[in-house]
């Protein structure tokens, strides 16, 4: 048992399953399956950014930037829909191309002038936001063509696109993260950055990478996001850059770098989405929902710190022991 309890993946699926059954016996609704497969469709665009923000914590990074980069990516997205010509290729290429861009601008302060991640997208979150007003001047993009609105609500074999797009990104990353030599790349320069460009390891591109993957899968998720609302706010996405951030940390991902995986990332999101869907059930007012997020955020920082913290103890304890064995070991051959 203490084991399985060292599990974090573990541990927060317990957790996850724990509110689910406290919600239903308050709400017996919750667990109506439109209910549930209403969940999973509400929170598609935030796994997929997810994904993406978990490489960047895995390398030690942030990016408080994407909410920005999903508003701008959507923006173009949509004005691209209702072009003659448009179709789901070109508006999918279009946001992708601009959440690459925004990315990549981020990658290159940040590797190139090596300037701090937070500070670099706390900028550029400004940035972005503002020039988008500027060309839209606040107007909103509406009248979008129904092949494109119909987009989130169709489905493929039984499975709707949305979730199907998540499988494929998940399936993806996956691969990268664990039979690949980047994917190796990524956790070194998160758990030891001096060891890992000691080793050979291209630190910068490194980055570059992890920041225009992050975009790239942002973008993806702006072409669900105009899909799912049918028009587009130049605002839109404001202050979602926290949802997927909180996430990414609820399910584990170590904020100092190094550790973190899909699976946790998987399970925080549908955390914040259960509890988000419970309240709401169970009438309890908006203002509420920031504060219960607030301190779920403050319990896996913790919960993340206080277990790093063990870590490290039962690290030294290891060392030190090892060493007043070899101490002894060397004592006895002396007298011999």
């Amino acid at each position: 048992m203490k084991d399985w309890l060292k599990n974090r993946e573990l541990v927060m699926t317990l957790i996850l399953l724990m509110i689910s059954g406290g919600i239903a016996l308050v709400s017996p609704a919750f667990l109506n399956p439109s209910n549930l497969l209403g969940i999973i469709m509400n929170n598609v665009i935030l796994a997929i950014m997810a994904v993406g923000m978990t490489l960047v914590i895995v390398t030690a990074g942030i990016d408080v930037s994407v909410g920005s980069q999903l508003g701008f990516a959507a923006i173009f997205a949509g004005l691209s829909a209702l072009l003659p010509a448009a179709n789901l290729f070109t508006i999918l290429l279009t946001g992708i191309a601009c959440g690459i861009l925004l990315g990549l601008i981020n990658g290159i302060l940040i590797a190139g002038a090596e300037i701090p991640a937070i500070v670099v997208t706390l900028g550029t979150m400004n940035l972005f936001r503002g020039s988008l007003l500027l060309y839209t001047n606040g107007k909103w993009v509406t009248s979008m063509p129904v092949w494109y609105t119909s987009l989130y609500n169709t489905s493929l074999l039984g499975i709707p696109i949305p979730v199907l797009i998540l499988l494929v990104v998940l399936a993806v990353t996956y691969y990268l993260l664990q039979y690949t030599r980047l994917g190796r790349s990524i956790y070194a320069l998160g758990g030891n950055p001096p060891a890992a460009a000691r080793v050979g390891i291209p630190t910068g591109l490194v980055t570059l990478f992890v920041f225009g993957y992050m975009g790239a899968l942002t973008g993806l998720a702006s072409v669900l996001y105009g899909a799912q609302l049918g028009t587009i706010d130049p605002n839109g996405g404001t202050g979602f850059e926290l949802t997927v951030i909180a996430a990414v940390v609820i399910g584990g991902a170590n904020v100092l770098g190094g550790s973190g995986s899909l699976t946790g990332t998987l399970i925080g999101v549908f955390i914040l989405g259960v509890l988000q869907n419970g309240m709401i059930l169970m009438h309890i007012e908006p203002y509420w929902q920031n504060v219960v997020m607030g301190l779920v955020i403050i319990m896996a920082v913790t919960l993340d710190v206080m277990n790093n913290r063990q870590n490290e103890l039962n690290k030294q304890g290891i060392d030190v022991a090892g060493e007043v064995r070899g101490g002894m070991k060397h004592g006895k051959t002396e007298v011999s």
